[in-house]
């Protein structure tokens, strides 16, 4: 994909799947990385998720 122009802004609503935390709307731009989002993510979501948390709750 092109790289170019891609700073489009888009909005992410972030949801807690145990409903702890109201649904949560992040702006961001479309060509933020995963590393990014989640940097971006551990500032503005109320519970400070760590930026290397990979989304796993418990090892299978």
């Amino acid at each position: 994909m092109d790289q170019s122009g891609m700073e489009i802004p888009v909005t992410l609503i972030i949801k807690a799947p145990n409903q702890k935390y109201s649904d949560q709307t992040i702006s961001c731009f479309l060509n933020w990385t995963v590393g990014k989002l989640k940097t971006h993510l551990s500032n503005v979501y109320p519970s400070k998720p760590s930026s290397d948390h990979s989304g796993s709750t418990t090892p299978s």
